[in-house]
């Protein structure tokens, strides 16, 4: 059995949050350079968004072994390529910060898995059949030191332009984990377009 104990602070240790810090910051301040057309919304065909959700798990256990709703914080990172403005591919990827327990579908109802800190990374396909609406669809993998498993993903984000190349983003994600279990994300973050 994992560790309860086991803090997502971790993540976080001073020389990991001022090196990833350092890194956006760096990262924007090249982007900036960038010229925007405010005449056209996907003038600048790359955006970056940083995530922060928690995932949702029906098939949780807990340490006495019983079956419980499990909601775990998560940070995501995006990246997309918008070809115009309807159509866009992207890598989407997120971690979960937190050790957990599942019960398998598509197994053994008693069959368990363990998982630590599990990172997603999916290729999706994007329709934009609104201005703010995006529908997505891909498939990737899940990946932990346990075990790996083929992920195919379905999604729903909402954009609201707010400041020349940036975006607030909503999101609702479902992956389903081919022979492991099924998680949804609720996140919400912000995109710098360039």
């Amino acid at each position: 059995m994992l560790n309860p104990k086991t803090s997502f602070l971790k993540l976080f240790s001073p020389s990991t949050t001022s090196l990833l810090l350092l890194l956006l910051q760096s990262f924007l301040s090249s982007a900036q350079d960038k010229v925007h057309d405010k005449n056209s919304e996907h003038t600048n065909k790359h955006s970056i968004a940083l995530m922060l959700s928690h995932t949702q798990i029906n098939e949780g256990v807990n340490e006495q072994g019983k079956r419980q709703w499990l909601s775990l914080p998560s940070w995501g990172i995006n990246y997309t390529y918008f070809i115009d403005g309807k159509w866009a591919v992207g890598l989407h990827s997120d971690i979960i910060i937190e050790d957990f327990v599942v019960e398998s579908i598509g197994r053994s109802s008693q069959e368990t898995i363990e998982r630590s800190y599990p990172i997603a990374t999916a290729l999706v396909g994007l329709y934009k059949p609104t201005k703010h609406f995006s529908i997505l669809a891909g498939s990737g993998m899940e990946i932990t030191k346990e075990q790996n498993f083929f992920l195919v993903r379905f999604g729903l984000e909402y954009s609201y332009h707010f400041h020349d190349n940036w975006e607030l983003i909503a999101n609702l994600v479902n992956d389903l984990k081919v022979n492991g279990y099924n998680s949804f994300g609720i996140g919400l973050g912000v995109a710098h377009h360039f």
